[in-house]
C-alpha cells in the first residue's frame, strides 16, 4: 500500500513541476506545450512501469525515486535551456530593432537636409526673381 502512496506523491510532484515548467514555457510558444507535454508523459509511463516490473517494493521505490530525481533535473535543463533560447531572441529582436530605428533616423535627417536645401535654394531663387522685377520696374 505504501507504493500507492509513493506513487501517487510522485506522479503530484511531476505533474506540478510539468505545469509550472508548462506555465513559464507556454509564454514563449506553442511548441514547447508539446514537448513539456511530451516529457510528462514519459515521465508518467515510467512511472508506471517501474511500478508494475517484477522487483521487490523496496527496489521499486527506490528506483521511482531516482527516475523521478532524475527527471526533475532534465526538466530543469529543458526549461533552463529554452529560457535562454528566449532570451537569446529577445536579445537578437532588440538589437534589430534598433538597427532599423537608427537606419530611419539617419535617412530622416537626410531628406530633411535635402529638403531644406531644395527649399532654400527656391526661396533664393523667388527673393532673386522678386528683387530683379522691383528693381525693373
Amino acid at each position: 500500500m505504501r507504493y500507492k502512496k509513493l506513487l501517487s506523491d510522485s506522479a503530484s510532484r511531476l505533474t506540478d513541476s510539468a505545469s509550472k515548467i508548462s506555465d513559464s514555457v507556454s509564454r514563449s510558444s506553442d511548441s514547447s506545450n508539446a514537448i513539456v507535454a511530451l516529457l510528462t508523459g514519459l515521465a508518467v509511463g515510467a512511472v508506471l512501469g517501474v511500478l508494475f516490473a517484477p522487483s521487490s517494493g523496496e527496489e521499486t521505490r527506490n528506483l521511482i525515486a531516482e527516475r523521478a530525481s532524475g527527471l526533475g533535473e532534465d526538466l530543469k535543463d529543458k526549461y533552463q535551456s529554452a529560457r535562454d533560447k528566449v532570451v537569446n531572441s529577445k536579445d537578437e529582436l532588440v538589437e534589430n530593432v534598433k538597427s532599423k530605428a537608427s537606419g530611419l533616423s539617419q535617412e530622416f535627417k537626410n531628406f530633411k537636409q535635402e529638403a531644406g536645401s531644395d527649399i532654400e535654394g527656391q526661396v533664393k531663387n523667388a527673393a532673386d526673381n522678386a528683387n530683379d522685377a522691383v528693381q525693373g520696374a
